[in-house]
């Protein structure tokens, strides 16, 4: 085991967040920098991060309430697939390149992607022929009794015949979402609302600038970039260890489903040798200045019979970052 300092921890988090695809909270940069080898607890980085003025500001969740139709609950890759269209501002050309998005909802990666000045039926159809080459047949669904459904709003590239009659040929389901009911179609939304997240704020000059951009982004998004919704893995990450036996799917209520990884976080990088940070009552920075010890602000919980038992924030082994 490893001792490693408060400080260490401190530019490990802001390497990280320089990345503007892996700007984590800190519950995601628990498990990053688990998954870098240290064992520390998501209250340890909240402290250190609102130290170091690190922490980002909390999400407020929409209060309205939407009606579920249809909702999607997948029980393996593949199973249910979505798809939409997502349009930027291009300065130069003073129009909008338009980004279309195929989406596999269990293990929110992303099958495909392309962009142009125009999303028309014709791409729209190729970029089926990829998926379908890339992943459905290599899965060899149809012999395993999977029948593939693919979500998709209203759109006229999407309502277009010739589509229709490619996944009939191919033995897809196509289901259209109700009129303004896009959380029918959730899964790419959300992903769309990462998307934004990315670009939305930035100006292109150009087709290319875009491009460029969103070359990084995919990579990052898919073999990367941490989810909450899927055992705080990246997608593909998330896919190969499911496929490896080692993801566990619990159903919680009515569509409601939790992952839970069965190994250490941080033997997913082949990392051995944990780093343990000292638990002293120091300033996160090791500066030396005592702090008042401050508790992370969250839900109180009576002790009771049925009070769970907590664990140290850190294990004493192989390699740790404590408290």
């Amino acid at each position: 085991m490893v001792d490693c300092g408060n400080r260490e921890v401190i530019e490990h988090i802001t390497v990280i967040q320089k990345d503007p695809d892996t700007d984590y909270g800190y519950r995601k940069m628990t498990v990053q920098l688990m998954i870098l080898g240290f064992l520390i607890n998501h209250k340890k980085v909240y402290r250190l991060m609102q130290a170091a003025q690190l922490l980002k500001a909390r999400h407020k969740g929409s209060e309205r309430e939407f009606a579920k139709f249809r909702t999607v609950n997948p029980s393996a890759p593949l199973e249910v697939l979505e798809m939409d269209i997502k349009q930027v501002w291009i300065v130069r050309d003073r129009r909008y390149a338009y980004i279309l998005t195929i989406l596999d909802t269990f293990t929110r990666a992303v099958l495909y992607w392309g962009m142009g000045f125009h999303m028309k039926k014709g791409q729209v159809k190729s970029a089926w022929e990829h998926v379908v080459i890339t992943h459905l047949q290599p899965a060899d669904l149809l012999a395993r009794g999977i029948h593939v459904e693919v979500r998709n709003d209203n759109g006229p590239q999407f309502l277009a015949k010739l589509i229709q009659a490619f996944f009939l040929e191919n033995h897809i389901n196509q289901v259209f979402t109700h009129p303004y009911t896009p959380q029918e179609n959730g899964h790419v939304e959300s992903f769309h609302s990462i998307l934004n997240h990315a670009v939305g704020k930035q100006v292109f000059w150009s087709f290319e600038e875009l491009e460029k951009r969103l070359e990084t982004f995919y990579d990052a998004y898919n073999n990367k970039r941490l989810h909450a919704s899927i055992a705080y893995l990246w997608p593909m990450k998330f896919w190969e260890l499911w496929n490896g036996g080692k993801i566990t799917r619990v159903e919680k209520g009515k569509n409601k489903v939790r992952f839970t990884l069965n190994i250490p976080y941080h033997t997913i990088s082949g990392n051995g040798n944990l780093r343990e940070v000292s638990c002293s009552n120091l300033n996160p920075l090791d500066g030396g200045e005592n702090l008042e010890n401050q508790e992370v602000n969250g839900p109180k919980r009576d002790a009771g019979p049925n009070t769970p038992i907590l664990t140290p924030s850190v294990q004493r082994s192989p390699s740790v970052v404590s408290c």
